[in-house]
């Protein structure tokens, strides 16, 4: 399987005009709270949330504190909502 990798793209300018490049950086597995709110969507408040009443994806403490999330597990909480929730047929 092949990790997945998020492009960062930004512009410079060069001999006087816009030139896009793009910046390969390869994704983190271990994500904070923080970072699992910005990429998924969710609320930082409901994550915990969910941390306190055992749903949610699932997430363990680095330390005494700091709690992170794996992203394969925050990748397979989504497919098993949606594969939970998903209605109708395919499109003929």
């Amino acid at each position: 399987m092949h990790e997945m990798q998020h492009v960062n793209c930004t512009q410079r300018i060069h001999g006087g005009e816009r030139v896009s490049t793009a910046e390969v950086e390869p994704r983190r597995e271990i994500l904070s709270t923080k970072e699992v709110g910005a990429e998924y969507g969710f609320n930082q408040g409901t994550l915990r949330y969910w941390r306190c009443r055992d749903e949610g994806p699932a997430s363990f403490r680095m330390g005494k504190k700091r709690v992170v999330y794996r992203r394969s597990e925050i990748e397979r909480w989504i497919a098993a909502q949606e594969a939970a929730s998903t209605r109708g047929g395919i499109a003929s």
